[in-house]
């Protein structure tokens, strides 16, 4: 069921920035003590979430192993097939970074004489999300070129994520994390359910 580890990586993805992401009405531009302060206050939320994205990282990493082996593909397409694989390593290791930086900003109880460092750790993961834009780029935009031209994915998937591709690449990569997400699950649930099929005729 490798298939679905695409639709477990969104859900794990989102629940991971949900509880982990920066603490609520706290950013870069407040004092070394009130970031500290809430970084602390907020530290199992932190490190929880953390913990989570590291899931989803494995899930990512098998998605795109399972997509690398697609069998309308796997005789054809080599360098379409390297690209989205790079594109999903790359986009692992940035998630397992910000991780790091989730963990490490739960750490401490106490900052004492310098608060300084919670505003470091803070702005390192400020907006640490969108690092990962151009790695999901290249595996939606690569896996999107092989639907095209060999149909085993619904044009409204291809469409979908020839659009998620370019805005990824845009300053709305807001909007393209989103709509990564959306491809995400949407492919994997197609896929998981063309497995099922045979066996269940």
């Amino acid at each position: 069921m490798a298939a679905a580890s695409g639709l477990l990586f969104t859900l794990a993805f989102t629940l991971g920035i949900g509880v982990g992401g920066p603490p609520p009405d706290v950013d870069p531009t407040m004092s070394a003590d009130a970031v500290a302060a809430a970084l602390v206050d907020h530290r199992p939320n932190l490190v929880t979430g953390s913990y989570i994205l590291l899931l989803a990282v494995f899930l990512l990493v098998v998605f795109a192993g399972y997509l690398r082996h697609v069998p309308e593909l796997e005789e054809r397409d080599r360098w379409v097939q390297t690209v989205a694989w790079g594109g999903s390593l790359v986009a692992a290791a940035i998630i397992a970074v910000a991780a790091l930086i989730g963990i490490a900003q739960g750490q401490l109880e106490d900052y004492g004489a310098d608060p300084v460092i919670a505003r470091t750790l803070l702005t390192l993961g400020w907006n640490g999300v969108s690092i990962v834009a151009p790695g999901f780029a290249a595996l939606i935009g690569a896996t999107t070129l092989s639907a095209f031209h060999h149909r085993y994915l619904p044009r409204f998937i291809g469409f979908l994520g020839a659009i998620v591709a370019i805005a990824l690449l845009t300053p709305f990569w807001g909007f393209g994390l989103i709509g990564a997400l959306l491809w995400l699950a949407a492919t994997s649930a197609i896929l998981t359910l063309r497995e099922l099929r045979p066996a269940t005729e």
